[in-house]
């Protein structure tokens, strides 16, 4: 036990001479990015009896899936950034809805279904440009044009000249969920 009581403080002055105060100038040049969010995405489309065009049925489909993105990101150390980001995975409705399908028979009674399959969109290209704030712990986010809520950051890595090699980014939703995340390295 006396040991342990000798040993708290020197661990307490080892904590803190480990501790660093972060800024935005810790994020500086280019890194390289990629992201994932999780999806739903749902599809529907209404059809007509071919023998009693007042007769509907709505077939809908469902699935989930992630959208991933991936670039460069350029931080300036001063608070501003540049993005150029390829997007994969966001889901086309149309397209999606125009795979299901509905069987009647004469009665108009729908004797089969298919929910058809999702169909995903061509990948796009996205620049952006925006700012970001570090926090002296090292938490920080940045505004993205569109979107209502920051992305949040943690420092995860800084090298000898005060550069932060890795940044790990998250989505938190309202109920403090995680939708997303996503690794940044620097070049």
């Amino acid at each position: 036990m006396k040991t342990l009581r000798l040993m708290i403080p020197v661990l307490l002055i080892s904590v803190a001479a480990f501790a660093a105060t972060y800024s935005n100038s810790n994020l500086n040049g280019t890194y390289s990015v990629q992201t994932t969010q999780p999806s739903y995405d749902v599809w529907s489309k209404t059809f007509t009896c071919p023998y009693n065009s007042k007769t509907a049925y709505t077939a809908s489909g469902s699935t989930t899936a992630q959208e991933v993105s991936y670039g460069t990101v350029n931080f300036d150390g001063n608070g501003n950034y540049s993005a150029s980001l390829t997007l994969i995975g966001e889901y086309n409705p149309t397209a999606s809805a125009n795979t299901l399908n509905v069987q009647w028979n004469s009665s108009c009674n729908v004797t089969r279904v298919n929910n058809g399959y999702i169909v995903y969109a061509a990948p796009t290209q996205e620049s952006d440009t925006g700012t970001y704030t570090v926090q002296s712990d090292g938490v920080g986010s940045l505004t993205v044009p569109g979107q209502s809520t920051p992305v949040n950051f943690q420092l995860a890595a800084t090298d000898n000249t005060g550069t932060s090699n890795t940044v790990l980014l998250y989505n938190p939703t309202a109920n403090q969920h995680i939708s997303g995340a996503g690794i940044a390295v620097h070049q």
